[in-house]
């Protein structure tokens, strides 16, 4: 059945669509309620904010009243804006992928948003719908992924069905080599330079010394570690969060990808529509074996906050990526490189890696005067950027193998892209 009548969203659109709002203005809130002058100030400020609260509120209504969108004539068609009328048509052989997420919100009233993504659709989805129900979401997926031979695409969907599952081990693994704690650590600073002035450091210091007596550098070792160690737990939980339930299923020409547990999030990538295939290795799944591979499509936005890639396998043996390729993107296969960069190189990228910490001598020199022989500790970066440098020499290299080119590089993680080489067709 198709979608001719124009449809509104569920009213809780209305509602997020106000939260939306409210969040982007959170911080200036803030920021005018602590440079306010005066004690006068904070009355006419609680009925300002009161008054803006209220009308964001009836404009998030307004937005989702005015907000429709139908299927029509092989397009998906959106008509939105309240006070200026704006319409948009996505032919429906431009889609991409179609994203289908459900943040806490949208599961209590048991409802989803979806994303629509197109080819040069620019930094953000070419279209979202933040509350719908999920039959319809799964009708109108099915409708935007039709093709003419629909009926033989079915048929080999039922014939091909592949499915890969995140276990619990892995799990556990993926969330404690993550880089999460670097995003928790980036919060917590930004959230100190912010309330630096408020926090009782000083007082606490003192409280601690009266039990037991600290040195102020052991003092600050001892925060740093108890710092770390709880941006480490807190980014696990994050991963943990994110990646549970982590599935892919195959059917036909296309995968479906599955994860989340607060907010479950769901992507369907056609297999025509991918670009290449990236493996990333960091510093700590490395030895351990394991390795992330991701898949570079066409399309895409920059809200999905994964540099236009998508997650195909969160964490996998190396040794199995190659078995797992081949059920799901079977044009892809990891093979081991052949040729490297020339030894004469070397120095170039030893150098080349010790450079950025050259800037940081003065600092080091400075931390020399004020902590004695502990500040001389600050040159150990500069041989960590040497051997930085020589093992992006050593890893660096391609092959080039039937239709695939195979690139190896390393900035800090190792990567390995597997690019394969498509027919020109003009009619795709």
């Amino acid at each position: 059945m198709m979608m001719f009548e124009p449809r509104r969203m569920h009213p809780v659109a209305g509602f997020l669509s106000f939260l939306k709002q409210l969040k982007e203005m959170i911080l200036p809130f803030i920021f005018l309620f602590f440079v306010g002058p005066g004690d006068d100030f904070e009355t006419y400020y609680l009925l300002g904010a009161c008054t803006v609260i209220f009308f964001m509120l009836v404009y998030g209504v307004l937005h989702w009243y005015r907000y429709t969108y139908r299927i029509e004539d092989g397009e998906l068609r959106i008509e939105y804006g309240v006070f200026i009328r704006k319409k948009r048509f996505i032919p429906i052989e431009r889609i991409q992928t179609i994203d289908v997420s459900a943040g806490i919100i949208q599961r209590i009233f048991g409802l989803v948003k979806l994303q629509v993504e197109t080819a040069g659709g620019g930094m953000q989805a070419e279209a979202i719908l933040t509350a719908i129900k999920e039959d319809e979401a799964n009708q109108l997926r099915e409708l935007l992924t039709r093709t003419k031979n629909h009926q033989e695409a079915e048929m080999q969907t039922k014939q091909t069905r592949f499915t890969y599952q995140i276990t619990p081990k892995e799990l556990l693994v993926l969330a404690s080599t993550s880089g999460g704690i670097g995003i928790v650590i980036s919060g917590v600073l930004a959230f100190l330079s912010q309330f630096a002035e408020y926090l009782p450091f000083e007082k606490l210091y003192n409280s601690i010394e009266k039990y037991v007596s600290l040195s102020i550098l052991f003092y600050i070792i001892v925060l740093i570690a108890l710092f770390l160690l709880i941006a480490w737990v807190v980014g696990i939980l994050i991963m943990t969060l994110r990646y549970a339930n982590f599935t892919v299923v195959k059917r036909g020409n296309e995968l479906f990808i599955t994860r989340g547990l607060i907010e479950k999030r769901q992507s369907t990538i056609p297999l025509t529509r991918i670009q290449a295939i990236r493996i990333g290795e960091n510093l700590i799944r490395q030895p351990l074996g394991y390795a992330t591979v991701y898949i570079e499509s066409a399309g895409g936005s920059m809200d999905k906050g994964e540099d236009f890639s998508t997650v195909l396998f969160p964490l996998v043996k190396k040794s199995a990526i190659n078995e797992l390729l081949q059920h799901f993107v079977p044009n892809y296969q990891m093979h081991g490189i052949e040729n490297y960069v020339p030894s004469k190189a070397k120095w170039r990228y030893m150098f080349r890696g010790m450079l950025p910490f050259v800037i940081f001598v003065p600092a080091i020199v400075m931390l020399s005067y004020v902590f004695s022989s502990w500040g001389y500790l600050g040159l150990l970066m500069l041989p960590i950027g040497v051997i930085l440098g020589f093992s992006r020499y050593k890893d660096a290299g391609w092959k080039i193998e039937d239709d695939q080119l195979t690139l190896q590089y390393r900035f800090i993680s190792k990567i390995t892209v597997l690019h394969y080489k498509k027919e020109f067709n003009p009619w795709t």
